[in-house]
């Protein structure tokens, strides 16, 4: 038997849809207004859409290793950052202060992340809070960092306590 191209199309668009529950949804990745206006003035707002795709990446990894996507109905993720300092000046730091080296310049560097999980109702079933900086200057002159190492590193651990969160609320 021969299938028609329409019917075929509609074969295979019905056998590729993704179920109902496949997984978590994660909602787009926020910043909190003092950090907006962070990266609007000082920062750079391409540094945003960086710190976003990295915590979005982060999230979804740690939680395809916890295999959320076969687990009971999803719940959703929203997440925001707080508040990131990098270790190393950004472009729009480096071009509005050219004092600034992006070899030698050196900053404490961090992260502060909030997440929220909500059911299906749209009821809060759990939130994750995670906020690692550096110490000190030592602990970025013992390595050699790039622009958002330590704010990487936070987003790293969140993103562990966000899927670990969402585990336990299944």
């Amino acid at each position: 038997m021969r299938l028609s191209p329409a019917l075929f199309g509609f074969a295979a668009s019905f056998l590729l849809a993704a179920p109902a529950f496949a997984g978590p949804v994660l909602a787009p990745v926020s910043f909190s207004a003092e950090f907006q206006t962070s990266l609007e003035d000082e920062l750079g707002v391409r540094e945003g859409e960086e710190l976003r795709q990295a915590v979005t990446d982060a999230v979804n990894r740690a939680l395809a290793r916890r295999a959320v996507a076969a687990q009971g109905a999803p719940l959703t993720i929203e997440i925001s950052i707080i508040d990131a300092d990098p270790n190393r000046p950004t472009m729009r730091q480096l071009a509005a202060r050219p004092g600034l080296d992006f070899g030698r310049s050196l900053s404490i560097g961090g992260a502060e992340l909030h997440a929220v999980l909500r059911g299906a109702d749209g009821g809060i079933v759990s939130e994750v809070t995670h906020r690692r900086y550096n110490y000190s200057i030592d602990d970025v002159a013992s390595f050699s960092p790039t622009t958002w190492s330590e704010a990487r590193r936070a987003i790293r651990r969140f993103a562990e306590r966000v899927a670990d969160a969402y585990v336990a609320a299944q």
